[in-house]
Parts: C-alpha cells; sequence; structure tokens
C-alpha cells in the first residue's frame, strides 16, 4: 500500500477572521488573509453542480499547514457539518484516475472540485471507519507549484 502523507488540515469555521485570530494565538502560526474563491464543485451532498463562493486562509508556515474554510451554502462546506476538522489533503499525482479508481470500487465520493476545462483538480472521498471517520481531500499534484506559491506569499495566482 502506498503511503500518503497529509499536507493539510481543512477546519470548517463560522467566521474566518475570528478563528485565524484565535488558532493564530493559541498555536502560533500565521495565515495568509483569506481569499474568496468560486470553485466549480460538482457538490454529491447537496445534489448541484455550480461555482460555489469560499472564503479560505492557509498557514505559511509547514510543512503541514492548517487551512480554514468558512461556511458557505448547504453542501460540502455547509454548516451542518459543524466547526472543525473538515478534511485531511494529501497530494495526488493522477487525481482524475484516482477518482475512477475509488468510484469504481464503489467508495462514496463527496464532491468533486473542476478548474479550468472541466479538469478535476481536488475531490473529496467520504469520510468511512477505517480512516477514523475523517474526509480525504485528493488534491492533484499539478497545481502543487501554484497553490505552495500561495501558502508561502498569501497571493493566488
Amino acid at each position: 500500500m502506498t503511503t500518503h502523507i497529509p499536507y493539510h488540515a481543512g477546519i470548517l469555521v463560522p467566521d474566518i477572521e475570528r478563528a485565524i485570530e484565535r488558532l493564530g494565538a493559541t498555536l502560533g502560526y500565521t495565515f495568509n488573509p483569506p481569499v474568496r474563491v468560486r470553485p466549480t464543485v460538482d457538490d454529491r451532498i447537496s445534489g448541484s453542480t455550480r461555482p460555489v463562493e469560499i472564503a479560505v486562509s492557509y498557514t505559511r508556515e509547514g510543512p503541514f499547514r492548517l487551512e480554514l474554510i468558512e461556511f458557505s451554502g448547504d453542501g460540502i462546506y455547509g454548516s451542518r457539518h459543524g466547526e472543525g476538522l473538515h478534511h485531511l489533503g494529501i497530494w495526488e499525482p493522477d487525481v482524475e484516475s484516482r477518482l475512477a479508481e475509488l468510484e469504481a470500487v464503489g467508495r462514496p465520493i463527496d464532491a468533486v472540485i473542476r478548474g479550468e476545462h472541466g479538469r478535476v483538480s481536488a475531490f473529496y472521498a467520504a469520510p468511512e471507519q477505517r480512516s477514523g471517520g475523517t474526509r480525504i481531500e485528493y488534491v492533484g499534484e499539478h497545481q502543487r507549484p501554484r497553490l505552495e506559491r500561495w501558502f508561502e506569499t498569501g497571493l493566488l495566482s
């Protein structure tokens, strides 16, 4: 079995500014200013495919980072999931193949995030007991240079 080492923990919060203050003070992390992004989400929880606006902030320190995501809508980022750990994120060299592989064996997928031209940029595999009930986010390795630049500088290009 291949070892997948998470590079971040995604945490859902009701107020991103307050969470940055609280977690920054408690843990000593420096958070980048929140950025509003509008990914196209095939949200299998809410049953819709559409752009979803979310406020996101990552810590500058790494290699293991925290990601804060403010509640949004009623699907994958909705408040019904509660404040706290939402997912562990791992880099995936071939995210589209991995998605197809998991779907072929019947693994439930909570949401698929699509980038330009409908290409899969990331997806969330539903929580399962053998992973401690934690959702896993598979993030396409092709995005790594751009995302790491964002983490380190706070500038999303």
